[in-house]
């Protein structure tokens, strides 16, 4: 059996945030055109090329520690395809809180599910939390299809939770726990061919 990367399947593979990366992200946050906006619970007003670095620099830096993480997605190709976080994790109820994004041209081919699939694994079976939750904004129906299809229930509704363009929008709590995940998707497979 061929030796296969932890980070890595068929479709994609998940690495650290490199520079480049970093520059990329701090275009799209300052420009308010993008679709990317539409992910945040509001328009933030533009920031400095500096300041912004300096926080991703420290963010990327400082994370690990508390189980934090914030990774580039590629695809087969290698291309840069989007980015996974883990903004928010909680001991000891051993629960994580993650965002996706892929950009635009590189949706609906399977990166963000089989990224998620990789992170979960390892938050779940190899560090040992015990849950996940996905903030899912009422207007993204586009995320809930996503999140329910992927395994999530929809745990509950943050009535009015946030306020952007002029109107104020649900947050829906979605989450996963850890048996549901193994239940789901059995890794074992690939898992043993990485040993």
């Amino acid at each position: 059996m061929q030796q296969r990367y932890y980070w890595q399947t068929d479709k994609m593979l998940l690495r650290a945030f490199e520079p480049e990366d970093v520059e990329r992200i701090i275009k799209n946050r300052n420009n308010l055109d993008s679709n990317l906006q539409w992910l945040y619970d509001e328009i933030k007003l533009p920031r400095t090329h500096e300041d912004l670095k300096a926080d991703y620099t420290d963010m990327i830096k400082n994370w690990e520690k508390d189980d934090k993480c914030l990774l580039a997605i590629e695809n087969k190709e290698g291309d840069f395809a989007g980015e996974i976080t883990v903004w928010f994790t909680k001991r000891p109820e051993m629960y994580f809180i993650y965002g996706v994004h892929i950009e635009e041209r590189y949706q609906k081919q399977g990166l963000a599910k089989e990224a998620l699939k990789v992170l979960f694994d390892y938050y779940f079976n190899e560090i040992g939390y015990r849950k996940v939750e996905a903030l899912v904004y009422g207007y993204n129906r586009a995320s809930q299809i996503f999140h329910e299809r992927l395994g999530f229930t929809l745990e509950g509704i943050l009535r009015n939770r946030i306020y952007s363009r002029g109107q104020y929008h649900d947050t829906l709590v979605y989450g996963m726990l850890k048996d549901e995940f193994n239940s789901t998707y059995d890794h074992s497979a690939w898992r043993k061919a990485v040993k």
